[in-house]
């Protein structure tokens, strides 16, 4: 066996790991098991990323190099460089809560009505007149349902006139459950109890 080159290294493979050489091929070494970024990239990398002054200009370069680091075992190295993890919420970055159109969504599980019939749910708020891939003219309502949040949609003309009331009364947040009942040939509608 050849004796490891990167033996007593910080961060150094083991010597069971280097049976053979390192493959150098579209900006990453590759050995078994490994993939890091060549040489030559990273220190370029680590001068750009000291120079740069503005804002704009560090944000374009991180996010060409972010394009590197991602595919290879870079995490270590990335933060090195950057002094930071990268972490969208702990930037203070959110994402939207309104679609194109203005209106709000909410961002949480969905679940199906069959799910809450006849379980104690906490209706908090709601969005009128959703456009979902069935159609437009739905209601998509964010509840409180086993000690969680989550949302369910609906067309049902029942609901979203007790939905309406309970918005020009001030109701909302309301504990209710959600019955469903037979309405003739057949068909079926839903109604908070």
């Amino acid at each position: 066996m050849k004796e490891n080159p990167d033996k007593g290294r910080k961060g150094s493979v083991s010597a069971a790991v280097t049976d053979g050489r390192r493959i150098d091929f579209l900006g990453y070494c590759f050995t078994h098991g490994n993939v890091r970024l060549r040489k030559s990239i990273k220190k370029s990398f680590a001068r750009k990323e000291k120079k740069i002054r503005t804002a704009k200009r560090r944000l374009e370069t991180r996010a060409s190099y972010w394009g590197w680091c991602k595919w290879g075992n870079c995490r270590h190295l990335w933060q090195t460089i950057t002094k930071n993890d990268m972490s969208f919420s702990e930037m203070g970055i959110t994402g939207r809560s309104t679609t194109k159109d203005g209106q709000r969504f909410f961002d949480i599980r969905k679940v199906r009505a069959m799910e809450i019939l006849n379980v104690p749910i906490t209706v908090l708020d709601f969005e009128p007149d959703v456009k979902t891939r069935n159609g437009g003219g739905r209601y998509a309502v964010k509840i409180v349902f086993e000690n969680q949040e989550a949302k369910f949609i609906t067309n049902s003309f029942t609901l979203k006139s007790q939905l309406d009331q309970a918005k020009t009364m001030n109701a909302l947040p309301i504990q209710t459950k959600l019955k469903k009942r037979d309405i003739g040939d057949g068909i079926t509608d839903y109604i908070f109890e």
